[in-house]
């Protein structure tokens, strides 16, 4: 979502986030995302939403931020203001706070952002975070630039290996700088872009779908993509705790074959409130299908409470549903799953592996270090071929 996008700029008045949250305790939603936007753009009032959601007992409670106020000249940019921003959001309930960085290359990020000086600012606030006991994760959004220079599209005659082979040294350099730069936890944000309408004729009313070359990939690309961040992430688990799940990536990079994809559980377990009229929708694309203004009052959305929506990729609601997509699918109806080919040898040994690697990052807790078996260094030269 660019500055100079030209969409409506509109905040959710705080009583009805309040309302939304109590409505939210009331019937059992157990983790509340605040974004944006900028979330932070009045931290006061964020961390005032964040207590009350808090006293509510909803436990999970994570936000993030672009960095603006690390950056000079920002909120939280001197120790002397960085300090007391950073014990506020320590003393709130938050579990989980995400700082975005777009490349690896620090003017490309810094460009990209408007944000000159944000990386060293970055850089200074996390020992500070850390001595604290709240550990930010690095969140990237896959673009073309990741690496610095910008990655030229995929034609038709194009070489997928060249394609695959670049978008290996973004990622690897992506994880070896957040790791330099002190980061012990890492989430990686899927491009939300189709070949053509596909997400738009659904009226999406979340703002991330662009045709700007730099977010815009085909099928074609978005495979190798999910097959290069595949390879890659196994490098670094080790080094920084990788939120992504291996077994989604593999789905995901199978392409046009989304026979082990599973169907995405917004509308049933997941849920998108959108502050243009606060109502609540299956996800931030399925525009067309408004659930009620109240999380008390759901409407069902078409098909029941049976997932059947393959449409798109946002993590935040398809790398969930595909970890719990072994439950719902192949515990539940094992001979189903087999004889209709939805498991293969290696989704499952990926996935058995995802779980490992969970519990060994403690659920990736915001407020715990990393344990020690996974911070041990590895070479981000090797690639290690599953």
């Amino acid at each position: 979502m660019r500055r100079e996008a030209e969409i409506r700029r509109i905040r959710l008045p705080a009583e009805t986030v309040k309302k939304v949250l109590r409505d939210c305790a009331e019937n059992g939603i157990e983790a509340v995302s605040f974004t944006g936007g900028e979330p932070f753009i009045d931290t006061p009032e964020m961390l005032k939403l964040l207590d009350y959601a808090g006293s509510l007992g909803i436990p999970y409670l994570r936000s993030g931020t672009n960095g603006y106020m690390f950056a000079p000249g920002g909120e939280a940019a001197g120790l002397d203001r960085l300090i007391p921003f950073t014990e506020s959001l320590v003393k709130s309930p938050l579990r989980n706070f995400w700082i975005s960085m777009d490349s690896a290359d620090t003017k490309t990020h810094e460009r990209l952002r408007g944000l000159p000086g944000v990386i060293g600012g970055i850089i200074k606030a996390l020992p500070v975070f850390h001595a604290r006991g709240l550990f930010p994760a690095v969140n990237l959004g896959i673009n073309r630039c990741i690496a610095g220079e910008m990655i030229p599209p995929l034609d038709e005659a194009g070489d997928e290996n060249i394609f695959l082979e670049n978008f290996r040294r973004g990622f690897s350099a992506f994880f070896t700088k957040a790791v330099s730069m002190g980061f012990t936890m890492a989430n990686v944000c899927y491009p939300m872009s189709f070949e053509t309408t596909d997400l738009r004729r659904g009226k999406p009313v979340y703002g991330a779908i662009s045709d700007d070359i730099m977010v815009s990939f085909s099928r074609r690309e978005l495979r190798l993509v999910f097959k290069a961040l595949l390879e890659i992430i196994p490098v670094f688990r080790k080094s920084i705790r990788i939120f992504t799940p291996l077994s989604a990536l593999y789905a995901l990079s199978r392409g046009n074959s989304q026979e082990l994809l599973f169907p995405c559980l917004g509308g049933i377990c997941y849920f998108y409130m959108d502050s243009r009229d606060g109502h609540i929708y299956p996800c931030g694309y399925r525009g067309d299908e408004d659930m009620g203004a109240s999380i008390a009052e759901l409407r069902a959305p078409p098909g029941g409470q049976q997932p059947f929506c393959k449409k798109c990729h946002w993590e935040c609601f398809m790398d969930p549903s595909q970890l719990f997509g072994i439950f719902r699918h192949v515990v539940r109806h094992p001979l189903k799953a087999y004889f209709g080919k939805i498991l293969d040898r290696r989704m499952l040994r990926l996935w058995f592996g995802d779980v490992k690697y969970y519990l060994a990052c403690n659920f990736f807790d915001g407020r715990k270090p990393p344990k020690k078996c996974t911070r041990r260094r590895v070479s981000p030269c090797t690639v290690k071929n599953f």
